[in-house]
């Protein structure tokens, strides 16, 4: 593996260990809203998840345009073998944003999917792409089929800025950019959610890079481990709810501390607490004075009250190991069949 090559896989590897490591922070100790209108508050840890798979996609994609753009001016058959990349990465990204996204709907919206604008333009952005390689494969002329190849990638990258758009133009069940930003700009949330769009947008992209170089010579067992480590974690975060006997809560009487004396359950269920329980979110009343455990899951376990995730955002984080993990896989059967063929 020649110093560029190196540096590249090296580059790959610790960025994947730091947004690894912010992914894993986000999904057991991620700020969330103390109010929610949709969903239960916690499911909104998805946001340091979804969201920044889903801005990265837009930005792979960008390098599939810019790739066909300097092929179609200057003609240099590189451009194309870096133009297949990026659609290759893209797709991964743009299968992982479905996925995620339909777990958080689920929650939120009430079901997986709901033909939403925004919704249905990332579903259309991804079948347009997914037809990239079946249209250049039907051609047999190389320079035809490079051209052709080309001009399709272009063209496709028409539905990233609708997709983007989809959500502001019409009516979404989308959070609105504003919305997310009240959530996290300026504190915690915003901490977490800006460094992961900018790291898995870079890791996509150096990715890209690293296949449409013939890919990295990496440790064979690294995808298996990470893949198996996002099970892991995963599961491990999604134990409470694994266990049962949990309830939504829909209504909450609380003295003027704030702490819980009536809990109602979406289940037509009540649980009452004499003394009144410690409400075990902080703080515990919004600035209109409304419990902030309304919407949330929670087990009774006697006289404490304990808050459950959801199982969308396990889900999330275990989907975004695995795109990592496919993305290294990709990269060293790329390097092994280079070798095989030389």
């Amino acid at each position: 593996m020649g110093s560029k090559d190196r540096k590249l896989a090296l580059a790959l590897l610790g960025i994947l260990a730091v947004d690894l490591a912010i992914a894993t922070y986000a999904l057991f100790k991620g700020p969330f809203p103390v109010k929610v209108t949709l969903g239960t508050p916690l499911a909104y840890r998805n946001i340091y998840l979804h969201v920044p798979i889903a801005v990265s996609t837009y930005a792979v994609l960008g390098g599939a345009l810019v790739s066909s753009l300097l092929y179609l001016l200057r003609g240099d058959p590189r451009y194309t073998r870096y133009a297949d990349a990026f659609v290759k990465v893209g797709l991964l990204y743009g299968a992982a944003t479905l996925a995620t996204g339909s777990a958080w709907a689920s929650e939120s919206w009430g079901t997986p999917w709901n033909w939403d604008p925004k919704e249905t333009a990332v579903l259309l952005l991804f079948l347009a792409y997914l037809l990239y390689f079946p249209l250049k494969n039907s051609i047999s002329d190389p320079e035809k089929r490079a051209q052709v190849a080309a001009s399709y990638a272009i063209a496709s990258y028409a539905m990233v800025p609708m997709s983007f758009l989809a959500s502001r133009v019409l009516e979404s069940l989308h959070p609105t950019t504003q919305a997310i930003g009240q959530f996290t700009g300026g504190g915690a949330g915003g901490a977490l959610l800006g460094p992961r769009i900018l790291l898995l947008m870079t890791w996509g992209i150096l990715l890209a890079l690293a296949l449409a170089r013939g890919g990295l010579r990496l440790p064979r067992a690294l995808p298996l481990v990470i893949a198996l480590l996002g099970v892991v974690l995963g599961l491990i975060a999604a134990v409470p709810l694994l266990q049962g006997g949990y309830e939504r809560v829909v209504g909450v009487e609380t003295d003027a501390e704030g702490r819980i004396m009536l809990l109602e359950f979406s289940s037509g269920g009540k649980a009452d607490f004499n003394p009144p329980a410690e409400n075990p979110i902080s703080p515990p009343l919004t600035r209109e004075g409304e419990s902030t455990l309304l919407g949330h899951l929670v087990r009774v376990e006697g006289d404490v009250i304990r808050v459950l995730p959801h199982w969308s955002t396990p889900f999330t984080y275990i989907v975004y190991t695995l795109l990592l993990s496919t993305g290294l896989l990709l990269a060293t059967h790329s390097a092994r069949k280079g070798e095989e063929t030389r």
